[in-house]
């Protein structure tokens, strides 16, 4: 699960560390979403937690805390697609099963000439059937590694044909078309947002909000947040966020901090303003905390908001906690 959408260099410290908290299934499947959260921040795409956690418990209900052992169990976990499956069933379990990743998406597509957008499904299907046809009885879990490493190691973009050991069986290659496959649709134009994040201070404290448990950065806590509209200010942006998510008010101030980073295709400047003389309700709403420079590690943020507390710990001489 780590390894969708993370490289494996990147995902080791994170699996040990998660490993060293959730040593067995029982044990992910009994800890608070919020500790699970936690121990995958900064890995991104936090659906994978919340799903590992529903696999988890699952399992524990379903399996007697036992993984299951066919494809079609495995498969019906949460956050599990095909790909993670036929890994899984492969190369865990030794079970026949193909495993369709992008580096493997490049060597069938330019191999047999497959057209058509490999994210499209009707795609998808004709490269799971050309996988699936090349499994070696009782060997798949090698061979499906081996598709990876020669996708990895020669079948980039571009490629390195030069000493390939499947050119001699390559369409594209003998044929000279390796740029053309696959043939994957133009990428989406990249657009600009700008996001605020409110600082509301009081006694020591800070205020943050819980994100919906769905959806992007599902379940972490963030500085009270709005996308700006095109025709606000950011100091009008600020003050709809003061009302419509604390119910407060007060006087939007200064900048504090500001960074840029990048969310599929926006790219967003997200900058924090003070709020000045807040006025907060005193029973705040369930989503809402007040948090401490000592207690926030104990809170799961996502990478921007991380740097963006990280700034603002600094600029008041506290000592970092990220």
């Amino acid at each position: 699960m780590m390894l969708q959408q993370t490289q494996v260099a990147t995902a080791i410290p994170y699996y040990e560390r998660w490993l060293a908290r959730f040593p067995t299934v029982q044990d992910l499947a009994d800890a608070p979403l919020e500790d699970v959260l936690k121990h995958w921040q900064g890995l991104g795409y936090y659906a994978r937690a919340r799903n590992l956690h529903k696999a988890a418990k699952l399992i524990c209900e379903q399996h007697a805390g036992i993984f299951p052992t066919t494809y079609e169990s495995v498969l019906a976990l949460p956050g599990v697609g095909r790909y993670t499956a036929g890994a899984i069933c492969s190369i865990a379990l030794g079970l026949d099963t193909p495993i369709v990743d992008a580096n493997v998406i490049r060597v069938l597509c330019r191999v047999y000439q497959i057209p058509g957008d490999p994210k499209l499904p009707k795609t998808q299907d004709v490269l799971w059937e050309r996988a699936a046809a090349l499994i070696p009885s009782g060997h798949a879990g090698a061979f499906n590694q081996a598709m990876m490493e020669l996708g990895a190691l020669h079948c980039l973009t571009p490629p390195r044909c030069t000493h390939c050991p499947v050119q001699s069986v390559c369409g594209a290659f003998q044929d000279q078309q390796t740029d053309r496959f696959p043939e994957f649709a133009a990428k989406k134009a990249f657009t600009s947002q700008r996001d605020v994040c409110l600082w509301i201070e009081w006694d020591g404290h800070f205020l943050l909000v819980k994100r919906p448990d769905d959806g992007l950065w599902g379940g972490l806590y963030e500085l009270p947040r709005v996308t700006a509209l095109e025709t606000e200010s950011l100091e009008e942006a600020a003050a709809r966020a003061l009302a419509s998510i604390v119910g407060g008010t007060g006087r939007v101030g200064r900048p504090l901090a500001s960074l840029k980073h990048g969310v599929t295709t926006r790219k967003i400047t997200l900058t924090v303003l003070e709020v000045e003389s807040a006025v907060v309700p005193k029973a705040l709403p369930a989503n809402l905390v007040w948090a401490s420079w000592t207690d926030l590690a104990r809170f799961p943020v996502s990478s921007p908001q991380a740097k963006l507390l990280a700034t603002l710990q600094e600029s008041r001489s506290q000592p970092s906690l990220f």
